[in-house]
């Protein structure tokens, strides 16, 4: 039997997550990757690999990609307590994003409308400022891309001697929201690219290799 016969549906809800002690498995391009078997798998492997209208309509597939947000897939920077936490924020895209989209993502990278605030400083690294001697830095090295905070040296050195989040000399709402914006931006591209492979049911040439 076909591993594709293997159907689900995507949950249709507003939260960017699943309530504590639900599953977290419940999209096939954003959440807590599976890493298993089972129907939830089938439906991202499907994905991955360009036949994901044999297990989603035309319809389910353009609904979850429109809510793979920034919000939704980044942890909340107003979420952390401490200088150290900021210093330590990094986020492992494979743990949250599927093959496709992370795909997607990285070529929208070729594109200068969406990568209009970030600027190349590696051969497989992007940064941007996202505030005052703060920028997000995005490590595309494939099969293990990053995204984290960097910090200017002077800052970095505060940050690791503050242990309560009233005494942060940086707003976490504002380094959030700008983080937010400049991610969105490289995701609307990484919808648009993974829409047109998987309308095209073309398989992905960036994931032939990972």
């Amino acid at each position: 039997m076909s591993p594709y016969a293997f159907q689900r549906r995507p949950v249709f809800e507003e939260r960017p997550h699943p309530a504590q002690g639900e599953s977290t498995c419940i999209q096939p391009f954003f959440g807590q990757q599976p890493n298993g078997d089972g129907a939830c798998w089938t439906i991202v492997l499907a994905g991955d690999y360009g036949r994901l209208t044999d297990v989603m309509t035309p319809e389910e597939t353009a609904y979850t990609l429109a809510r793979a947000t920034a919000a939704s897939i980044l942890p909340p920077l107003t979420d952390l307590e401490s200088g150290s936490e900021l210093l330590e924020y990094r986020v492992p895209l494979r743990a949250y994003m599927s093959k496709i989209l992370i795909a997607g993502l990285v070529e929208a990278f070729d594109r200068p409308e969406a990568a209009a605030h970030w600027q190349q400083v590696a051969a497989n690294a992007y940064a941007c400022v996202i505030g005052a001697g703060v920028a997000a830095y995005l490590d595309t090295t494939p099969g293990s891309e990053t995204l984290s905070l960097r910090y200017a040296n002077a800052l970095a050195s505060v940050l690791a001697h503050v242990h309560r989040a009233a005494e942060l000399p940086r707003s976490r709402l504002f380094l959030q929201t700008t983080l937010y914006e400049r991610f969105d931006a490289l995701l609307q591209n990484a919808r648009l690219i993974a829409w047109a492979w998987l309308a095209g049911g073309t398989i992905n040439p960036r994931l032939q290799n990972t």
